[in-house]
């Protein structure tokens, strides 16, 4: 990241737009798949196609841009869209044929339609760069095992995984074998060979944790989940389909949906806007040909250059009318998702473990609590601002049911400035539990001794500061673990829309403690009040 960003305000200060589309291509894959952050990757694939479009020396580099924007949307199951960019780069670059024919093939096996996506793999693997490339050949035979085994030509399937790992195993193809291990997994369990997919899951899984690979890891976890199931070994199936669950919902809820989608229409709006421009500068560069004319034509020609410019400013906008709307949306979806999937399940899990041990007040106070707090969600998630005192509310609750569930673990404290009116201050709802529910996952995971968390808010001048500070382990250890929290993505991009919304400073901040004493979190947020 560092070396990308490096070249990036290099070729930027030096004007080289060939070194400032490598820099956003590489910072796009990079968080794409080392952070797993679609949000940033588009904007900097986007950033990359425009140097691509606009510089005619560097058009053929769009393909490839292309290509990748169309597999972030496969991995976000867009497979409509994604289907569209790879026959676009299919039917556009010569160069990249091949693996828009694989792409192309990937997609129809997802959408469940084998004959197609047989058919677009042997094309691939007769293509010259199969037969020269084993890794591109490896990778083609595991996803055709995975289509095999989908519609039910389980010797074919099995067939096909072996042909793939070994080129794998025989050519040491690193970067291949995760998703080798996960098609592996599935073949076999789709032959019943219940020993070798629940040994290549647990291989895709290791592999995929240590990339940092989400989308892996879920397709392992869910292999896992039907292999323990198939064995009668019905905890451990449950476990590995909370843990799949819990992926899915972070790579593919409707907030990430929604993201990338508002992001491909800024784009397209900024690219009418630019096309827009350069029309109306041709139109003034002709009717300044048109004085020589006659007067009587210059009049006509600016009166028709005034009614198309204000055409083109009331289409501009509508789109950013549209665009607003669409982030409006975005934000409230996002809300609706803030709660992670692993609390809801754990939450459930206790109160099936009170009633199994017969201690129906625990179950029945617990319930409620919680039932409570599942209700705050929905009506918070209904405003766009809420009174503090209402998110105190909630966090209260919250934490209240955190203890509960996980008693000794850690102990709380809120601490409100005397200054502030809590029911005339209003802040966006539940902005700051993504942090607590770090504080509670992560900080405290490991330790004997009980952690302790300490929510503030504080007034600074036309900002409100709110604070989540901890005394566990840190960001390090958890770095070091793979473990990473979607929940910061998430509230850095709110943050962003209410700076352009409200034209504000906010701002988030991670703080390490020295010596892994802890971490803190500081949101700066727009003052804002009711009256």
């Amino acid at each position: 990241m560092d070396f990308a960003r490096t070249t990036l305000k290099t070729a930027t200060e030096m004007e080289y737009p060939m070194g400032m589309l490598v820099a956003h291509e590489c910072l796009a894959l990079i968080e794409q798949y080392a952070f797993s952050n679609p949000y940033r990757a588009v904007d900097h694939y986007h950033m990359a196609l425009a140097i691509a479009e606009n510089i005619a020396g560097l058009n053929s580099r769009k393909w490839a841009i292309t290509g990748n924007i169309a597999t972030l949307y496969y991995e976000q199951e867009e497979y409509g869209k994604a289907l569209d960019g790879f026959r676009a780069v299919l039917h556009g670059s010569k160069d990249l044929e091949f693996t828009a024919l694989a792409n192309i093939a990937n997609v129809f096996g997802a959408l469940n339609q084998p004959d197609s996506a047989i058919r677009y793999y042997r094309r691939a693997l007769a293509h010259r760069q199969s037969a020269e490339e084993p890794a591109f050949r490896a990778n083609l035979y595991s996803n055709l095992s995975l289509v095999y085994a989908n519609a039910g030509e389980i010797d074919s399937a099995v067939s096909a995984t072996a042909e793939s790992l070994s080129l794998v195993e025989t050519h040491g193809i690193g970067l291949v074998r995760p998703t080798a291990y996960a098609n592996a997994a599935m073949a076999y369990l789709k032959a019943n060979d219940y020993g070798k997919a629940r040994h290549y899951a647990e291989a895709s899984l290791a592999s995929s944790e240590r990339q940092g690979n989400l989308f892996l890891q879920k397709s392992a976890w869910g292999t896992l989940a039907d292999v323990f199931a198939a064995r009668g070994e019905y905890r451990q199936a449950l476990e590995a389909h909370q843990r799949y669950s819990a992926l899915k919902d972070s790579l593919n809820n409707q907030n990430r949906r929604v993201e990338i989608n508002r992001k491909q229409m800024a784009f397209d709006f900024e690219k009418e806007r630019a096309v827009a421009q350069a029309e109306i500068e041709r139109q003034a560069t002709a009717q300044s040909a048109y004085i020589w004319g006659g007067s009587g034509l210059l009049v006509f020609s600016v009166f028709g250059f005034i009614l198309y410019k204000r055409r083109r400013d009331a289409l501009a906008q509508k789109k950013e009318a549209e665009l607003n709307a669409q982030v409006l949306d975005t934000e409230l979806k996002a809300l609706r998702s803030q709660l992670n999937p692993h609390f809801i399940f754990n939450s459930l899990n206790s109160i099936g473990d009170y009633i199994t041990k017969n201690d129906n007040r625990s179950a029945k106070d617990y319930l409620i609590k919680f039932a409570k707090l599942m209700r705050a969600v929905l009506e918070n998630s209904e405003h766009d601002y809420i009174p503090l005192c209402d998110d105190l509310a909630f966090l209260e609750l919250y934490l209240q049911v955190e203890t509960k569930r996980l008693p000794g673990r850690f102990s709380y404290t809120i601490d409100v400035d005397d200054r502030l009116d809590t029911e005339n201050t209003l802040v966006p709802p539940l902005l700051l539990q993504p942090f607590v529910e770090n504080s509670i996952w992560h900080g405290f995971k490991g330790r004997e001794k009980p952690g302790q968390i300490t929510v503030s808010f504080r007034k600074n001048q036309d900002l409100l500061l709110c604070t989540v500070d901890d005394d566990g382990i840190g960001r390090q250890p958890m770095a070091a673990s793979g473990s990473r929290s979607l929940g910061i993505a998430l509230t850095e991009n709110r943050i962003r829309m209410l700076n352009a919304q409200k034209k504000a400073g906010g701002t988030l901040e991670i703080i390490d403690k020295a010596d892994n004493t802890g971490t803190r979190v500081e949101v700066s947020l727009p003052f804002e009040t009711a009256f």
